[in-house]
């Protein structure tokens, strides 16, 4: 049986299966217990999470608040279903509302740029109406502050728990990516970049990501250890920069052959799909240009 795992005092973490790896579900117990993220699909929530909770001592009823970090399937995919067994009050960003509604329809959307290079969507991804929205920086249930980091996405979004001051990111911070990406995913470079130097700014004492990111894990304990991750974010999309420069001064230009290319000197091992190192790769051939 998979459990909550206790990350810092009154914040845990679920291990919930997705293909062959795993994707976090975070726990915060309090005066008002809430859940950010749900997994990937219903039978995550009916067959892992609900059995979790319970481990806890709780029902899905215990809990008030049910947030998201963005709305990819891994992450949203249980949340219809959540609404189905709790009375949890749904929160998210302002400008998640249509993707929130019809996340199906922005799967198989992001798909379409590479048709060739992507999986099937999935066949189920029910969407729910959100009953609050909020703006960046607002705070929900008197401790989350919201903090917009487009970049993996637009819609991207970290939870900053102020009585802990533990930030849950979901793939806000992208590392070296997972073991089914290959290397960092993310859609708008500035953006990404953008949103690591903000958090680099700010002061957290812990970080809890939505998956194992190479070569940096999942958890960040300490000040200076959650500074240490930002920076290896940061220094990583530089490597890329470089990297995928050198691959062109040779004369490349095919997407696809600086992908497998670009995943091989980093380190990375290539994916089932490229559509994820695609899109990141997309962008430094962007930069690339642009700085010429």
């Amino acid at each position: 049986m998979l459990l909550f795992e206790e990350i810092v005092p009154g914040v845990k973490r679920l291990k919930s299966p997705f293909s062959d790896s795993w994707s976090g579900i975070v726990l915060i117990k309090g005066t008002e217990n809430i859940l950010i993220d749900s997994g990937a699909s219903a039978q995550v929530v009916d067959d892992f999470l609900i059995p979790a909770l319970k481990a806890e001592g709780l029902k899905p009823d215990d809990i008030h608040w049910l947030l998201n970090t963005h709305c990819h399937g891994d992450h949203i995919g249980g949340h219809y279903r959540f609404r189905q067994r709790s009375k949890a009050k749904i929160a998210a960003w302002r400008g998640s509302l249509d993707k929130m509604r019809d996340p199906l329809k922005y799967s198989k959307l992001i798909r379409a740029r590479f048709p060739e290079f992507s999986p099937p969507p999935p066949p189920v991804l029910n969407g729910v109406e959100p009953d609050i929205l909020l703006n960046d920086n607002e705070v929900v249930a008197e401790r989350l502050r919201l903090l917009h980091t487009p970049g993996h996405d637009n819609d991207t979004v970290c939870w900053l728990d102020e009585a802990t001051k533990t930030l849950i990111s979901g793939d806000t911070l992208q590392a070296n990516g997972t073991v089914l990406q290959g290397i960092g995913f993310y859609q708008d470079l500035t953006a990404y970049r953008s949103s690591l130097q903000r958090l680099l700014a700010m002061q957290m004492d812990n970080l809890i990501t939505g998956h194992d990111y190479i070569p940096c894990g999942s958890v960040a304990i300490g000040r200076e250890k959650v500074k240490t991750y930002l920076e290896k974010c940061l220094y990583l999309t530089e490597l890329y920069d470089k990297f995928t420069a050198e691959i062109m001064a040779h004369g490349e230009r095919e997407p696809t052959k600086i992908a497998r290319r670009l995943i091989k000197q980093a380190g990375g091992t290539e994916p089932e799909y490229l559509f994820l190192a695609l899109y990141t790769v997309s962008e430094h051939i962007k930069a690339g240009i642009n700085a010429q």
